[in-house]
């Protein structure tokens, strides 16, 4: 990190969604590679994000299907949040 404000807001975004996805993939009680479960941006820039509920991804509405926003873990072989996906999320916003 450069320590920029447009750094500062993308990493506490990307750090922000991968919190939350966290936190609805375990509300879920499903393995990420099997929810179907959504989540929407409602204020990229405050951090807010609600749930959509069973939905695909939609990049147009700012709507991201939770799996859609994890990886394969190379060493535990589950899906997991990833870093590099919110932080595409991100720069969809502006961020």
């Amino acid at each position: 990190m450069t320590g920029t404000p447009h750094d500062v807001s993308h990493d506490d975004f990307v750090e922000a969604l991968l919190n939350y996805v966290n936190a609805a993939l375990r509300a879920s009680g499903e393995a990420a590679d099997y929810c179907q479960e959504a989540l929407r941006v409602v204020d990229a820039r405050n951090h807010l994000f609600a749930s959509a509920g069973i939905h695909r991804t939609d990049e147009e509405q700012g709507i991201y299907a939770l799996r859609d926003l994890c990886a394969l873990d190379d060493e535990t072989m589950e899906w997991r949040p990833d870093r590099a996906r919110c932080a595409a999320v991100a720069r969809d916003f502006g961020l």
